[in-house]
């Protein structure tokens, strides 16, 4: 299997990573939800559980969905994971903005979140990730900017839309991908 092949076939098995920007989906709306009724020092803790739920939750979706996240047999699965991996590094980071300047928060994860998934744009042939990176940094950065004092709302709540956003763009690109490999069988 070349390069070329292993990137469609790791795109077709593992539906381009959706059920994981789907739990993403799931926890940018619990965040923006939790940014309206709970107090900040509670919220900070959703955030850090939430985390590390995410891809646990997206490994279920995919089980559900019958999606091999893993693609096994595919070279590329493995630097897939190493990939989505990279964010447990980023703990540190997450925990310093939590002792040091907990109302930065939400800008550092979503910032350090979104900057993961440039990789993606390469490995599945998706403007769907180039979509969420950019998306994602540019409105963390401009709500960051004007709205600081809003931070566990706004920040929350615009990155759901660039999520939202890419779930809908990474469904199309699916089911063209399925039509062409229906069409070319």
């Amino acid at each position: 299997m070349n390069v070329a092949e292993a990137k469609k076939d790791l795109a077709i098995k593992t539906k381009r990573g959706l059920p994981i920007i789907l739990a993403g989906v799931l926890f940018w709306i619990v965040m923006s939800i939790t940014g309206f009724v709970l107090p900040e020092k509670q919220v900070v803790w959703v955030y850090l559980i939430g985390m590390g739920c995410v891809f646990p939750f997206g490994l279920m979706i995919a089980a559900i969905l019958k999606i091999d996240m893993f693609a096994k047999g595919n070279p590329l699965g493995i630097l897939a994971g190493l990939i989505g991996g990279i964010n447990v590094l980023n703990i540190p980071l997450v925990l310093l903005a939590y002792f040091q300047f907990p109302e930065w928060l939400p800008f550092v994860v979503a910032m350090l979140i979104g900057v993961h998934f440039i990789p993606y744009v390469w490995i599945y042939e998706s403007k769907s990730y180039g979509l969420l990176s950019v998306g994602t940094v540019f409105v963390t950065s401009v709500c960051g900017i004007l709205f600081a004092e809003k931070g566990f709302t706004v920040i929350p709540l615009s990155v759901t839309a660039v999520y939202l956003l890419t779930f809908i763009s990474l469904l199309i690109e699916n089911k063209k991908a399925d039509h062409y490999q229906q069409k070319s069988a």
